[in-house]
């Protein structure tokens, strides 16, 4: 059966001489393998396989076969063409940061419409966003996926708890809780953060690039500590590098 959908390409494998496999988070099928033949060879028809790149939007027809592990692609074309990301240093470490996030998140193929949703419309923004407005973005992309994933740190922040414990992800009393808590001031920059109401807000805070890392990092430990599935990235470090 042909069915068409959206899909957003989380990485791709090269198969063979000619071909590839690409991971894709389609908007109907969730989490699919495709086979994808033809596209790394020198005719002219390979040159569409140049948009099979982590995190270009794609609208696919695609055979499905339930039975099946690996899937194959009938027809495939841009759904959103990038304006400013392809050749923005910045927002494709970004992008390339989100996708790994979505991959590390992402481990069955049930349908994910929540997430699959926000991720299209951040990647939008990403792409039309201004320079001042990208530092805060990876930051948020976690927050909100960890959230509608089912990963949310606790805002109870308050006088009697104002330590962020990212082993129990919620803010405690610093006397008796295990290690490691975030320290006074980055744990109300924490607060600030969970409390924003919308992107705009979220994005408005000013945090020095190193308290923007520390809560980063603190955020990825609390994913790894409560789920198995959630390794490190290995696009973190050359995000850090190019984010201040």
């Amino acid at each position: 059966m042909i069915s068409a959908t959206g899909g957003i390409v989380l990485r791709t494998v090269k198969y063979g001489d000619t071909s590839i496999i690409c991971s894709i988070f389609t908007e109907v099928f969730g989490l699919q393998s495709y086979l994808v033949k033809g596209v790394r060879s020198d005719k002219k028809n390979s040159r569409k396989g140049n948009i099979l790149r982590p995190g270009y939007i794609l609208d696919l027809q695609v055979y499905r076969q339930p039975t099946k592990n690996l899937q194959y692609i009938k027809e495939f074309q841009l759904g959103y063409f990038y304006n400013t990301l392809g050749e923005h240093i910045v927002k494709n470490s970004i992008l390339l940061f989100c996708v790994e996030v979505l991959s590390n998140f992402l481990v069955t193929e049930d349908e994910q419409q929540d997430l699959y949703e926000f991720a299209l419309s951040f990647f939008k923004y990403l792409d039309e966003a201004s320079d001042n407005e990208l530092t805060n973005l990876p930051l948020y992309f976690l927050i909100q996926t960890a959230q509608i994933m089912g990963y949310a740190i606790q805002n109870n922040y308050s006088a009697a708890d104002r330590y962020l414990n990212t082993y129990e992800g919620r803010f405690q009393h610093a006397i008796g809780i295990a290690l490691p808590i975030f320290d006074k001031e980055i744990s109300v920059l924490t607060s600030r953060f969970l409390e924003a109401e919308n992107l705009n807000a979220f994005t408005a805070i000013q945090a020095p690039a190193q308290d923007r890392r520390f809560i980063l990092e603190g955020y990825l430990h609390f994913l790894q500590t409560h789920d198995s599935h959630f390794k490190p990235l290995r696009s973190l470090e050359v995000l850090q590098a190019i984010l201040h």
